[in-house]
């Protein structure tokens, strides 16, 4: 009796609560390079938060197959969208943190949506591990070809002389297109229906259907449909002009100094995963990113390469970009509808 009563106080004392936490923690850091040196040995699955078709599908798509080769693993793609992209994220964060479940993440997923949810039921910056960016993809606006409007100021011109009668469409609620789009509204004075989808692909569909009638639309998809005689493109969203539409303005050229639009792209995990694998996958994309192959493949989607960061530094990145966004959101008083 004596012996457990001494037993009892020993583990009261905060020096073997130390020990014993210290134990745990190697006991972690083994198990997780033990799981690091046999990694991976099954198939690695990457959600994309949205439906096939669309930007964010593709280079999630072109980013699975490139890990595949590097990893001799096979790397598949689910789609899994839905609230602009929380319904895929929440999959992923509650998920086993043992590198064989990845997210593609973008601002929607890790900027947007903490910003103008008020109950999302994942916490960006605690829920996952950040691995490594690798895409980046800038936006242009764009109308049917009907539209009898052949510049930004005549078609700004258009739009407030008609005030209501005009629809854009965009990838969701809470969507980067979304943003990009209501901040120009507001900068411009514009009186202009949302009508939004789930999901790029359909959004473009409508498009091209007439059913709407403008567009914040990724500029390498613009570009093909451009060639095609399928939309009319005004100008681009970020400060410099796009690689595949050098004759396009940007909106800053046109005289909106503050649009500055870009969506990016990036792999994470579910919190708890063990460094050593988070360190694995980000040498892996890494290598990746720096084969020339890969950015042939990414400017063939109308994507461009990311420069490549330490985990440490994208989940930075990740913090800073939850401000920004939020500061555009703030500053156009964008709400969910």
């Amino acid at each position: 009796m004596k012996q457990f009563s001494d037993d009892k106080y020993r583990s009261a004392d905060p020096r073997f609560l130390r020990a014993g936490r210290l134990l745990a923690g190697v006991f972690c850091l083994a198990s997780g390079l033990a799981c690091a040196q046999t990694y991976p040995n099954k198939t690695i699955k990457i959600v994309v938060p949205w439906p096939a078709g669309g930007a964010t599908d593709s280079a999630g798509r072109m980013m699975a197959q490139r890990l595949s080769e590097r990893m001799s693993t096979p790397v598949i793609v689910e789609n899994k969208g839905g609230a602009a992209g929380t319904i895929g994220a929440e999959s992923v964060a509650r998920s086993p943190a043992d590198g064989y479940t990845l997210l593609v993440a973008s601002a929607e997923t890790h900027a947007i949506a903490p910003n103008l949810r008020a109950k999302l039921s994942y916490e960006p910056l605690k829920d996952f591990v950040a691995i490594m960016p690798f895409a980046i993809n800038p936006f242009s606006l764009v109308s049917r070809p009907a539209l009898p409007a052949n510049t930004t100021k005549e078609l700004i011109a258009q739009i407030r002389a008609q005030p209501g009668k005009f629809t854009y469409s965009s990838a969701g609620l809470g969507s980067a297109s979304q943003i990009a789009m209501e901040t120009l509204k507001g900068l411009a004075g514009l009186n202009i229906l949302h009508v939004p989808f789930q999901g790029q692909a359909p959004a473009i569909t409508s498009l091209m259907g007439g059913q709407t009638d403008l567009q914040m639309l990724p500029a390498g998809s613009a570009s093909t449909m451009r060639k095609a005689g399928k939309v009319k493109v005004f100008a681009v969203t970020t400060q410099a002009r796009f690689f595949d539409m050098p004759d396009v303005p940007t909106l800053r050229e046109e005289g909106f100094e503050s649009m500055n639009f870009a969506n990016w792209f990036g792999l994470v995990a579910p919190a708890n995963l063990p460094p050593a694998i988070a360190q694995r996958l980000a040498t892996e994309i890494a290598a990746v990113l720096k084969s020339t192959d890969t950015h042939a493949m990414l400017q063939k989607i109308g994507l461009d390469v990311y420069p490549a960061m330490s985990p440490p530094e994208f989940q930075k990145f990740l913090e800073a970009e939850m401000t920004r966004w939020g500061g555009v959101i703030r500053s156009a008083n964008i709400k969910t509808e």
